[in-house]
This record gives C-alpha cells, sequence and structure tokens, in this order.
C-alpha cells in the first residue's frame, strides 16, 4: 500500500511526507533531549569529582609520609602518640562557587536564563585514612575519599507531564605519594 501511495502521481504522497517529517523531528527531539542530560549529568560529575580531588588534594599535606614503610597517612604526632589528622574539606562551597549554584532549602540549583536546568542534594564524603603502621602491606588501601551525590534534572522539549531524570553519581579520589 505504501509503495502504491508513493508511486501514485496524485499527489497523495504528501499527507505521508507530511508525517515523516513530523517523525524525524520528534525522533531528533528525543534525541537532543537524551543528549543534554548526558552532557548535564557527566558536567555535574566531573565537577563533583574535581572538588572531591581538591579535598584529597588539600590534606596531602597532613599526610605522613611513611616511605620506609611503603604507606601514608593522614596522622599527625602529638606529645607521645600519632592521632588522625583529616579534612573533610567543604566540597559544596567548592560546587557552589564551580557551577554557580544557589542554596534553596535542601537543594543546591543552577539555573539558566531563569529555568531550573538541574539541582543536586545529598553530598556524602567519606575519607578513609591509611592504618598506621599496618602489619601487612598487601591489603592497605591508600589514603582515599569516595562520594556519593542525587542530581535531579527537568526535562524539556514539552516532557513537563514525566517525571524529572535523577540520578546518583559516585566517585572516588585517592593520595599515594609517588616516591
Amino acid at each position: 500500500m505504501i509503495k502504491k501511495i508513493l508511486r501514485s502521481k496524485k499527489g497523495e504522497s504528501s499527507i505521508f511526507a507530511v508525517i515523516l517529517v513530523l517523525a524525524i523531528i520528534i525522533i531528533a527531539s528525543g534525541l537532543f533531549e537524551h543528549l543534554r542530560l548526558m552532557t548535564i549529568a557527566t558536567g555535574v560529575r566531573d565537577s563533583v569529582q574535581s572538588a572531591v580531588i581538591s579535598v584529597v588534594a588539600d590534606n596531602w599535606d597532613e599526610t605522613y609520609s611513611g616511605l620506609r614503610e611503603g604507606y601514608s597517612g593522614g596522622y599527625e604526632k602529638t606529645v607521645s602518640t600519632w592521632v588522625t589528622n583529616i579534612s573533610n574539606g567543604d566540597v559544596y562551597q567548592r560546587l557552589t562557587e564551580e557551577l554557580g549554584l544557589t542554596k534553596e532549602g535542601g537543594y543546591y540549583v543552577k539555573y539558566a536564563g531563569g529555568v531550573m536546568e538541574y539541582r543536586i542534594s545529598g553530598l556524602a564524603v567519606i575519607i578513609t585514612n591509611t592504618p598506621f603502621a599496618p602489619t601487612n602491606q598487601k591489603y592497605v588501601n591508600c589514603f582515599e575519599a569516595a562520594g556519593t551525590i542525587s542530581v535531579e534534572v527537568p526535562l524539556s522539549f514539552g516532557w513537563e507531564s514525566l517525571p524529572p531524570m535523577k540520578l546518583k553519581l559516585t566517585l572516588k579520589a585517592g593520595f599515594e605519594p609517588k616516591f
């Protein structure tokens, strides 16, 4: 039937051409929306990872360099013992400066032209310190920070009836002495 319509010289294929163009526009809109969502998610992930790496880098001068023993960790010497010395930093502050976020309730929101582009929440950063003077060097982890954050991106292109894309991003950054 479609073959017959396309070969017809009566102008019946003009309706089919309009339907085909509309279908291509809808598919392209969906593809562009997917690319926009992935671009936002990648940018947020990279920024959060950069902020967490900065926290680890800020702790580098606090790490005990156990070069002879082959490990390092965030420790400082008191009068008689070694105690943990780690700073969690302020990752949200770094993100606010880097991404241009504004705080609204429990969320940090990014606006583009007065419209919410995305919002983040639920940041959790856990810093794992290397054990001091471990007995077995094989199973010692490096000084590292692991984090998670929730990202919510509303859909555009008239998709207001659909729920926003929600992601939970995880990341990890570590510090090992080079020498």
